[in-house]
């Protein structure tokens, strides 16, 4: 099925953000552990989590309205036929 430029473009930023925010979560999650201070691994642990939990779902959410627009794509295809 062919896309349109906007879902192409809505692709890539999901792929682009899941991969991105993992990253950023870890290097921030790195920073923190780095600091040595007081309470870091609890802190650097739940900023990790919680960067992976909001980037997978958002990323999630984008995949599921490009999954919703093939859908509706199919149907109006079969109701054409």
């Amino acid at each position: 099925m062919k896309r349109s430029f906007i879902e192409k473009l809505l692709s890539i930023i999901a792929w682009v953000g899941l991969v991105g925010g993992i990253l950023f979560s870890i290097l921030y999650c790195n920073s923190i552990l780095g600091s040595g201070t007081e309470m870091c691994v609890p802190t650097g642990l739940a900023y990790l989590a919680g960067g992976i939990f909001i980037s997978v779902g958002c990323w999630a959410v984008l995949m599921e309205i490009l999954a919703l627009s093939d859908r509706i794509k199919r149907l109006e295809n079969a109701k054409e036929e």
